[in-house]
């Protein structure tokens, strides 16, 4: 009889927003070091994300698991390339829900950013893929000319709320080690973060893989009653919590039910 394989208990923390947030910078902090790839470098078509493990983050010795996104852009000014991350998306999620679902959502943003931008990618996430069963917080990065990093939080806080963008908590950071005493504060706020909100039982979204019999007949039958109802759910959320045109919404729903 086969041995079963050891399972590797880890939280699942996910980072997304707009490309140029800086994603990968922030994962560099929490990690201390430099593993994720950053800049202009970075090619526009990469249509994957990047799973990046960290044995011993804390003291407790659990496991976490951090995924970079690609950024997701405005669905209006660049609707193709909205629906292309989508689709990486809709994966990604499915891979997630795979190993065990997801512990935290961690929305990274730069300062500066247009507040209704902030809020499609913000309804996406948490209210409609999530449907804020997943913790989220946010990181505000680019923000060393700050004398006081959290002014910012304080200045633009109720704006934020306005457009109904909110979080569990938040962090006022810069990602430049040539600020050393502003670097260290900012990867210890970011710390917090994960130790208070990142959940010890990951929430499922809900995503399954698709088995090949399923996919057979989506492809060459009828579809999947209960894949219609979901599909028919997304779009109408996409519409009404994210402002999407019908046509894309649909679009986009698609690609999650059957990617």
């Amino acid at each position: 009889m086969a041995k079963n394989k050891s399972v590797i208990h880890a939280k699942n923390i996910v980072i997304f927003g707009a490309m140029g947030a800086g994603k990968s910078s922030l994962i560099n902090l929490i990690a201390d070091q430099n593993i994720a790839k950053t800049g202009s470098n970075l090619k526009r078509c990469t249509l994957t994300w990047t799973k990046y493990v960290l044995p011993k983050l804390f003291d407790d010795g659990m496991q976490h698991n951090i995924f970079d996104t690609m950024g997701i852009e405005n669905p209006e000014l660049e609707p193709y390339e909205y629906h292309r991350s989508i689709k990486n998306a809709s994966r990604l999620l499915r891979e997630l829900d795979a190993c065990g679902g997801t512990s935290l959502l961690v929305y990274c943003v730069q300062k500066g950013r247009d507040s209704g931008a902030l809020r499609s990618n913000y309804q996406l996430f948490c209210e409609v893929l999530y449907q804020r069963r997943v913790p989220i917080v946010m990181v505000v990065t680019g923000l060393e000319d700050e004398d006081v990093m959290e002014k910012w939080w304080e200045r633009n806080h109720e704006s934020l709320e306005t457009s109904q963008i909110v979080v569990e908590g938040h962090a006022c950071v810069t990602t430049l080690k040539d600020e050393d005493v502003k670097y260290g504060a900012s990867r210890e706020a970011v710390l917090k973060l994960i130790r208070q909100y990142a959940v010890g039982t990951p929430v499922s979204g809900g995503w399954k893989h698709e088995g090949i019999v399923s996919a057979f007949k989506r492809r060459f039958g009828r579809p999947n009653p209960e894949d219609k109802k979901l599909q028919d759910k997304l779009q109408k959320d996409l519409e009404d919590q994210c402002g999407m045109k019908k046509e894309l919404a649909s679009k986009v729903a698609k690609t999650f039910t059957y990617t």
